[in-house]
């Protein structure tokens, strides 16, 4: 407990999946969180943390490929707390396809929903971040982003994508106090995960192809990913910048 205390942090995509567990985690640990998400909170254990703790909590309905609202939801952390000090980028859309088979608006949404949106994160958060001396920014990339895979051609661009703005951005403020690092998940358990199997022809054959890329022989779980965004949002990783941490059951190691 206490990881994170006196912190104020804003999370894209903070109302389900991994998202959730991260508000969830950061309030648990001390800060104060801003759920930025198109989606009011849904996760059941998130909706009981904010009823048990409302004061840790506010809730800004966010569409990241609109910079405005990404600009809100950072002013409001600075209004409501006085400070920033954290960000996950953690607003994200799978967009399965081939780079034969996706149509332009398919691309252009995927990486404007799963890159675009970072940079605007990025762009907003950190003149913010300056004012409280420094902070932390933290980017939901994935394995994908560090590995190809067969009919996900914008997924893994958008990632990858991801991947590098996360290094050209801890680079350029290192000197000024902000750490940029990105995480890089593998099969987890979330709604988008269940979204992608229910929207194939056997759902339960499509779970154990992607339960068989994990060399752990289980997939992972939301929490798998926040206490790697607690750890990188907190003192404890004051020397980690431009860092790239898969937590992926091993698939980038195979």
């Amino acid at each position: 407990m206490g990881r994170l205390a006196g912190k104020v942090a804003v999370i894209t995509g903070g109302a389900s999946g991994i998202g959730a567990a991260c508000s969830r985690l950061f309030a648990q640990e001390g800060a104060k969180v801003v759920i930025a998400d198109i989606q009011e909170p849904t996760d059941p254990a998130l909706a009981g943390a904010i009823k048990a703790n409302e004061a840790s909590f506010a809730f800004i309905k966010t569409d990241v490929m609109k910079e405005e609202d990404v600009a809100a939801a950072i002013a409001l952390a600075e209004s409501r707390w006085g400070r920033l000090d954290a960000t996950v980028a953690c607003a994200g859309v799978s967009g399965q396809g081939s780079d034969v088979s996706l149509s332009q608006d398919e691309w252009d949404t995927i990486m404007a929903i799963n890159a675009r949106g970072v940079f605007f994160v990025h762009k907003h958060a950190i003149p913010a971040m300056l004012k409280s001396g420094g902070g932390s920014i933290t980017n939901i990339s994935s394995a994908y982003g560090m590995i190809g895979a067969a009919g996900f051609a914008a997924y893994c661009a958008s990632k990858g994508a991801v991947r590098l703005l996360t290094k050209s951005t801890a680079i350029e403020h290192a000197r000024e106090g902000i750490r940029c690092n990105s995480i890089h998940p593998g099969v987890i358990e979330t709604p988008m995960l269940h979204a992608i199997y229910d929207g194939t022809e056997d759902p339960e054959a499509t779970r154990q192809l992607f339960e068989a890329q994990q060399p752990s022989g289980r997939t992972g779980r939301p929490d798998d990913i926040a206490w790697g965004c607690v750890y990188l949002a907190s003192d404890e990783a004051a020397f980690v910048n431009g860092a790239e941490l898969s937590i992926d059951g091993g698939i980038v190691a195979g």
